[in-house]
């Protein structure tokens, strides 16, 4: 699907083992009521980004929730994400950005590229080999940061930690887990737990919160997760 308020209805059947849907920083930003496919055709409308569209978040959450795997279509956008002519963004984000971007969305399992040649194969398979800077999206879509105040989007741009937490995964689980919080389920505890550090590790350095380039409250998001979970 392209539409999340159409795939929420279609996982809420209890029906669907995986999911196909269209990810990507632009797409994200759009309103739910946008048809995107139109934005590849025309034009990406910047005007329109409001931060992640709260129907698209929640579709992944629910995903994640629901132990279903999300393969995602249309990572670079039609090639527009990746074109200095044709972005939105300030500048274009690699290719390697826009797989870092949709693989850190909850319930993302795989993503799929319209590779033309083998040399555009060998450059997509080189992120396997890259380090974490050279993935980072948060400078790039961090350029409408007002947009995305508060909100983690999982770049991991906050570290290193000194306690080794991993604090995307953290805000990760404790997204989903505020979805419902009187019923966790029992396969996000079980993630959650399986981290090395979690948020009971936190030492309130606020070190994480200098480097966020989306003023997320990270201490308190630490506690928060401690508590719930």
């Amino acid at each position: 699907s392209h539409n999340p308020a159409t795939a929420i209805k279609a996982i809420n059947t209890g029906l669907p083992e995986m999911l196909m849907f269209s990810i990507n920083p632009a797409f994200d930003m759009l309103p739910a009521e946008e048809y995107v496919l139109d934005h590849i055709d025309k034009g990406f409308s910047a005007e329109l980004f409001r931060g992640v569209d709260p129907k698209r978040a929640e579709l992944y959450k629910l995903c994640q929730k629901k132990q279903i795997g999300i393969t995602v279509m249309k990572t670079l956008g039609a090639g527009k994400l990746i074109s200095p002519e044709h972005t939105p963004f300030a500048k274009p984000l690699s290719v390697h950005q826009c797989i870092h971007y949709a693989l850190s969305r909850p319930a993302v399992a795989s993503v799929m590229l319209g590779c033309q040649t083998s040399d555009e194969v060998r450059n997509a398979v080189q992120y396997f080999e890259l380090d974490d800077s050279e993935k980072d999206y948060a400078e790039i879509i961090g350029t409408m940061r007002n947009d995305f105040r508060g909100n983690c989007v999982y770049c991991n741009h906050c570290q290193p930690c000194p306690s080794e937490i991993d604090i995307a995964a953290v805000n990760k689980y404790l997204d989903i887990a505020r979805l419902d919080p009187s019923n966790i389920p029992q396969s996000i505890r079980s993630h959650y737990f399986s981290l090395d550090h979690n948020g009971n590790d936190c030492i309130a350095c606020g070190n994480c919160e200098n480097r966020c380039p989306f003023g997320v409250p990270v201490i308190k998001n630490m506690e928060e997760a401690e508590k719930l979970f």
